[in-house]
């Protein structure tokens, strides 16, 4: 495709998630996207698409926003040195990941664990991912600050003003007592940073134990890995937080998946689903899963039986929300990044949602940034029942060598 300026219109949705878990469904099916941004929302009669250069049927499929994993541990550019892998973040991509943000650069050799160092990291990192895009795309996010001894408030300022806004995960490297970093945490909100902070035990060389009552007092806008960062808390520990806070809750992929589950059952129990937030927490010693986000809204909305399009909105919305980013939902002045995912080939699902529901990984049928096609499906996601047509004519990928090796991205102008 052409600059983000053109027309663009999504037309023939049979189901529009919003991205909004107050409002899951909207009811609508078609989507005009100008300058990037979506315009309009509406039915099909009610928008005027012929002036829209790309016009996409979405042939009855379900359209959701781009997934947000806010639970990412990255170094400096497309490559991780636990696994030795390189193309990881565009993997997440093309598996429907639109937004990744960093919990901290700590796999990054050398770590340095002193305030000039760890300024000089957070700012390079901000810096770099500001510019670059992985898979040419993706946005990302980086540059989150340990906190260790000898920060200043002039810290936070000079950070704030290179574009560091990000307190990577407390307890994970560096200071976690409430009486070292609150008045740290103090410091960062004055100047705009959010802050997350881990509940669980000690899990990686450098990472401290915080408990329930440790993170309340800390009171950060997110506390990630709440199942298990992987190794879960006892239940009471959980329950604490869900009671006696208001701040957002994280389930990843790369948890304790019992514990995933109570964890949301008892979130629904007291009607706090729009406190959950779903990451991935990699790449760590778990693995790199380039469709974490995916699967975990399957695990979820499956094993707690819970409608697709409310877990959706845990994996888009609800994160936007607590980072205060203009993308996560499908709503006019909103950023375009839009997924169009279709059930997988024989799921007894009748769509998207419903294969979701049951168990099934869906697959992507289309993944769009901004606006602009980025591709049809990724590495790793399935076979999908259909198709989209672009401009009238149907696109999907027939070949086996096709399906196993592309084209996602780099061929997509053959495509389209």
């Amino acid at each position: 495709m052409d600059a983000i300026s053109e027309i663009v219109a999504i037309e023939n949705i049979g189901k529009l998630v919003s991205g909004d878990i107050n409002r899951p469904i909207l009811d609508a099916d078609t989507i005009l996207i100008r300058d990037g941004k979506i315009a309009e929302i509406g039915w099909k009669g009610e928008i005027d698409v012929e002036s829209a250069k790309t016009r996409i049927d979405a042939m009855r499929q379900v359209v959701t926003p781009g997934f947000i994993d806010p639970h990412t541990h990255m170094v400096i550019g497309d490559w991780t040195p636990i696994q030795k892998a390189i193309g990881w973040m565009e993997g997440a991509l093309l598996a429907g990941v639109t937004t990744m943000i960093s919990q901290g650069e700590n796999n990054i050799g050398g770590l340095p664990m002193d305030p000039v160092g760890n300024k000089a990291l957070a700012i390079l990192a901000a810096k770099t991912y500001k510019k670059y895009r992985p898979g040419g795309f993706l946005k990302v996010h980086g540059g989150a600050l340990m906190l260790v001894e000898g920060l200043t408030e002039q810290d936070f300022k000079e950070m704030a003003e290179a574009g560091v806004w990000l307190i990577a995960e407390i307890g994970g490297c560096g200071l976690y007592k409430p009486k070292d970093v609150v008045p740290m945490v103090k410091w960062a909100r004055k100047y705009g940073f959010k802050v997350s902070a881990h509940l669980g035990p000690v899990s990686i060389p450098l990472s401290a134990p915080l408990m329930a009552d440790e993170i309340i007092e800390i009171d950060p806008d997110l506390a990630v890995h709440v199942n298990g960062g992987s190794t879960s808390v006892p239940f009471s520990e959980v329950k604490k937080l869900v009671d006696d806070a208001d701040f957002h809750l994280e389930a990843v992929f790369n948890g304790n998946p019992r514990a995933a589950v109570e964890m949301v059952d008892y979130m629904r129990k007291k009607d706090a689903l729009n406190r959950l937030v779903i990451g991935s927490d990699t790449p760590t010693g778990n693995g790199m899963i380039p469709v974490a986000i995916l699967r975990m809204v399957v695990q979820i909305a499956s094993l707690n039986r819970l409608p697709a399009a409310e877990v959706i909105a845990a994996a888009t919305g609800n994160t936007a929300d607590t980072f205060g980013l203009n993308v996560g939902k499908i709503e006019v002045g909103r950023e375009a990044d839009i997924i169009i995912l279709d059930r997988p080939a024989g799921s007894q699902g009748r769509d998207a949602l419903e294969a979701i529901e049951i168990g099934d990984i869906p697959g992507t049928t289309l993944i769009m940034v901004d606006g602009q096609i980025v591709a049809l499906r990724g590495r790793d996601t399935r076979q999908t029942a259909g198709c989209v047509k672009i401009n009238g004519v149907e696109r999907k990928i027939t070949t086996m060598e096709d399906y196993l090796w592309g084209p996602w991205k780099f061929a997509i102008d053959r495509l389209i």
